[in-house]
């Protein structure tokens, strides 16, 4: 991975972090944070700065229109080409369908769409395995979901000829702040585990990876089950 700007959106999310820091390289290094204010999102920068990175960040909200998107990433990255673009936005607890429709899909497309035009070399977009299998408890996450994959999916063969990578992330039930009340379906992994088999997935060029890698042959095996037969947790 080249020293240019490394762009984190979702500047909060602890994969998103443990994604990160496996592909950063050694300090120094631009790196931008970017997302809602929070405490986690200033904690995760200077964190960063500790480790002798220079960090600024910057408000991404999922509401942001084109124009906005593009006028936050020039801003952002005015003094470095970006190089490294890792998109961890998602929630399970928005509002409404709709509001969890637009976080967790139809703001990232517009979002990924963007990165590909500054042509970055390396985008990595954490989607989940909820995008190929949508469960009924999480419809509108699942279904958000959806649309961002199949954005990076198709977004990866058109930019392929630019020199552009974009690896599509897909991983089972992740142990985070996030899931912490739900309960641990077979298959759960952590943070630092999705990070490394991202970083193992950039080295290896390749365009989707699944956490655990069994993830991907689970999911086609229920696909073929009628789901009335499954338990409700995994319809």
């Amino acid at each position: 991975m080249s020293p240019g700007t490394a762009l984190l959106v979702g500047g909060s999310s602890e994969i998103g972090m443990a994604v990160l820091l496996p592909l950063l390289g050694p300090a120094p290094r631009q790196v931008i944070l970017a997302g809602r204010p929070s405490g986690e999102l200033w904690w995760n920068a200077e964190r960063l700065r500790d480790a002798g990175y220079s960090v600024s960040t910057t408000q991404y909200d999922a509401g942001l229109n084109v124009e906005e998107i593009d006028g936050m990433l020039e801003h952002a990255c005015a003094e470095h080409p970006l190089e490294l673009a890792i998109v961890a936005v998602g929630s399970m607890s928005s509002t409404s369908f709709a509001d969890g429709v637009v976080v967790n899909g139809f703001g990232v497309s517009l979002l990924l769409r963007a990165l590909v035009h500054r042509k970055p070399e390396q985008i990595v977009l954490l989607s989940s395995a909820a995008a190929v299998r949508p469960r009924q408890s999480i419809a509108a996450y699942s279904l958000g979901k959806q649309l961002a994959d199949s954005t990076a999916v198709l977004l990866s063969r058109q930019a392929a000829d630019t020199g552009v990578r974009v690896l599509v992330v897909r991983p089972g039930f992740v142990q985070t702040r996030m899931t912490a009340d739900l309960k641990k379906p077979p298959f759960a992994t952590s943070p630092d585990r999705v990070g490394r088999r991202v970083a193992a997935a950039v080295e290896a060029r390749k365009s989707i990876v699944w956490v655990p890698g069994v993830m991907g042959l689970v999911v086609r095996v229920l696909n073929l089950v009628p789901r009335r037969l499954l338990p409700e947790a995994w319809r």
